[in-house]
């Protein structure tokens, strides 16, 4: 597969997703994703997955959930990233944490792994942190042999209470802190802090997700990547995430994004990237750079700044389809076309009861709501910042050439500057 072709068109986040459908999950709505994965999670052990484990990958257990497999030392966590690597996929088996472990001198080798091709050889069981901390992990690896993520690959998974600090996470394609792709799982109070650097689906979280969900996690630090890069989640498709937090910066090219790189008929709610800066070339946004088919962002929260060529927006950069509501971006939005405070373009969809606080600098087609306007609607959104410009700059839309005309339910108390030609809702209006 050409992706570099595919990122110039800001929808590599699409493809890398629907290479996990090669994994054995049945299709479900956003709304469905935490029972998807229960469900899948009760799939049976075959003979063949019950042979790769040894009495000494563990200290203690027999792998039910009273009795869970206990992880203490790194080499047992080793062992236990081999068995898995070697055929053990642990379906309906219990494992936990016992103790904090050290992996700073530790050549670390991710917990199962995803082929393209086939081969994949995911963990299906249910780990628990339990309270204990991950440290250093991939501190110990060089360039040959990347850390990739702490679990290369979950189908039908369940991983809570996990914490990673001072990681330093390398790779290609599919890179997290904690999971590199997951699919039909779910991660829960897991805490995920240090660098992590690949070049699609890359996040501080997860890399890429389908069909699933994340709640209550939280990521801090740096994220470095091309395409599809974000402060939590580089790619989702059909997975909820709730509750979740994000602090540092994330940086890319295509579709890059302070929460998600790119969101497909998932959903963000309740959420807040705090004290981030958001660095791309296209696509880039506070919360999602890329949102298309059905996506919906409600109730979260941007603070920070968000930095790029064109469309670039404080919740999301560029939006084709779905629903923004509900959100709040304070900060700045700085783009050399198509900004706006809470997205660069709307080309379908909407976004209704949000605010924009942010200051929106740049040269052409900046609005203090949506950059430029080609489809969609607008219903109830606010913006109390300062947009300043060239050319095609409003107080809401910058440059409105489709979509609802109806702007009547929204309001601007802020200041709109430019050179050539001021409009105080509207810059330039095509009808």
């Amino acid at each position: 597969m050409n992706i570099s072709s595919r990122l110039d068109r800001g929808f590599a986040f699409v493809l890398l997703c629907a290479l996990l459908t090669v994994l054995t999950v049945d299709f479900v709505s956003p709304t469905e994703g935490e029972a998807a994965a229960r469900r899948v999670r009760r799939a049976t052990v075959s003979p063949s997955q019950r042979s790769a484990a040894t009495p000494r990958t563990f200290a203690a257990g027999t792998g039910t959930q009273r009795s869970p497999y206990v992880i203490r030392t790194a080499a047992q966590l080793s062992a236990f990233a081999a068995s898995v690597n070697n055929g053990e996929a642990y379906a309906g088996k219990y494992v936990r944490l016992g103790a904090d472990i050290d992996l700073k001198d530790v050549v670390w080798v991710p917990i199962g792994f995803y082929k393209e091709d086939g081969g994949t050889r995911p963990f299906r069981g249910f780990f628990d942190g339990a309270g204990f901390t991950i440290y250093g992990m991939g501190s110990g690896n060089d360039s040959r042999r990347p850390a990739g993520a702490l679990f290369g690959a979950l189908d039908g998974a369940a991983a809570d209470n996990v914490s990673l600090q001072f990681v330093n996470v390398t790779g290609g394609v599919n890179v997290g802190g904690l999971v590199g792709f997951m699919t039909g799982s779910s991660l829960k109070n897991c805490r995920v802090s240090g660098t992590v650097t690949g070049q699609a689906a890359v996040g501080g979280i997860a890399g890429a997700a389908l069909k699933g969900f994340m709640e209550n996690c939280h990521f801090s630090g740096n994220v470095v990547g091309e395409s599809g890069v974000g402060g939590l989640a580089g790619a989702v498709d059909h997975v909820a995430i709730r509750f979740c937090k994000t602090e540092g910066q994330v940086e890319g090219n295509v579709d890059v994004g302070g929460f998600v790189g790119g969101i497909l008929n998932g959903i963000i709610a309740e959420s807040v990237a705090d004290r981030v800066t958001v660095h791309g070339e296209r696509n880039v946004g506070g919360l999602a750079g890329n949102m298309i088919d059905g996506g919906r962002i409600e109730r979260a929260a941007f603070n920070g700044q968000v930095i790029g060529n064109s469309f670039i927006g404080g919740v999301v950069g560029r939006m084709t389809d779905g629903i923004v509501t509900g959100c709040t971006v304070t900060g700045s939005v700085k783009g050399r076309a198509q900004a706006g405070g809470l997205a660069g373009e709307l080309a379908g969809g909407e976004i209704r009861g949000s605010a924009s606080a942010a200051t929106v600098d740049g040269m052409a087609n900046l609005g203090g709501v949506v950059g430029r306007m080609s489809g969609g609607m607008l219903r109830n959104n606010a913006n109390s910042g300062t947009v300043i410009g060239g050319e095609g700059v409003g107080g809401l839309i910058g440059n409105f050439t489709g979509g609802d005309p109806d702007f009547s339910s929204n309001r601007s108390s802020g200041q709109a500057r430019e050179q050539s030609k001021t409009g105080a809702l509207v810059g330039i209006q095509t009808p």
